[in-house]
């Protein structure tokens, strides 16, 4: 697969605040294809997207005990996949995801039609979008993690949420789940999210719950970006350039950055 880290995803932001539920396998097929997709120029019905086995067997999740084939279960999952919809109105409006799908046995590929509705939010964005690497969710355990970590994306700029348990479960698709214990789904999906965003992905998340009389009826959402490699090497250089200037002032008096960085290297 093309490297994870160049594949980026881009959704309208009204995909990722709207109410639909995919297992983990269709969120990656349907991520992969997205993340395949040139967001600033035109995509048309006619035009799909095909994923090849080779490209994605890393993030498929085996659904089976026995020696079925990856192509099988990327044919399994895509298969489910046409039967789903999303809920972008708010007014109960379904539409599918894709409404064509073609299997390519030879090449080991399936090519992606997504549906006439669901494509200017996936094309031609030129604002109220989010985006984020692909690398970012290709580890994590669970489908709903991956609709959480979205929602950060798209929450980023502030840095913390408040959310009614209720309006979450719709939009993760759990409004008819865990209604009359609300601990199990904080600790079924927040916490696993949790565990997923922290540990695999560019993000980190901290939650408080609050309660109305005696139930608890918000999750309270605290994060923030994580400092990447890169970033705090370069922290680190920069210390380390700043002790070495300390430490040889007549050596590097009038001596630039990149000088300087010569001098270290000799040292």
């Amino acid at each position: 697969m093309e490297k994870e880290s160049k594949l980026v995803v881009v959704k309208s932001n009204e995909v990722i605040s709207s109410s639909y539920r995919l297992s983990l396998n269709e969120q990656r097929i349907i991520l992969t294809c997205i993340s395949k997709i040139d967001s600033t120029s035109e995509l048309t019905k006619e035009q799909g997207v095909t994923i090849r086995v080779d490209e994605i067997k890393d993030l498929l999740v085996k659904t089976r005990s026995d020696t079925g084939s990856f192509y099988n279960d990327l044919k399994t999952a895509t298969d489910k996949l046409y039967e789903r919809s999303i809920v972008l109105d708010g007014e109960g409006s379904k539409r599918r995801w894709v409404y064509e799908v073609k299997y390519n046995h030879t090449e080991g590929s399936i090519t992606l039609f997504f549906s006439p509705t669901i494509i200017p939010y996936l094309s031609e964005l030129k604002g109220n979008f989010t985006k984020y690497k692909l690398e970012n969710i290709a580890n994590f355990k669970s489908a709903h993690s991956i609709r959480i970590y979205e929602l950060l994306c798209q929450w980023s700029f502030i840095g913390e949420r408040e959310i009614e348990l209720e309006e979450l479960k719709k939009l993760l698709g759990l409004e008819d789940k865990y209604t009359y214990r609300p601990a199990n789904f904080i600790r079924r999906v927040i916490d696993v999210a949790k565990n997923d965003i922290n540990n695999h992905s560019n993000i980190h998340l901290e939650y408080g719950l609050r309660k109305t009389g005696r139930k608890i009826t918000h999750i309270q959402l605290k994060f923030d970006m994580k400092k990447s490699k890169k970033r705090k090497k370069s922290a680190e250089n920069t210390g380390n350039i700043t002790d070495f200037v300390r430490n040889n002032e007549k050596l590097t008096r009038g001596k630039s950055e990149w000088e300087i960085k010569r001098l270290m290297n000799k040292k």
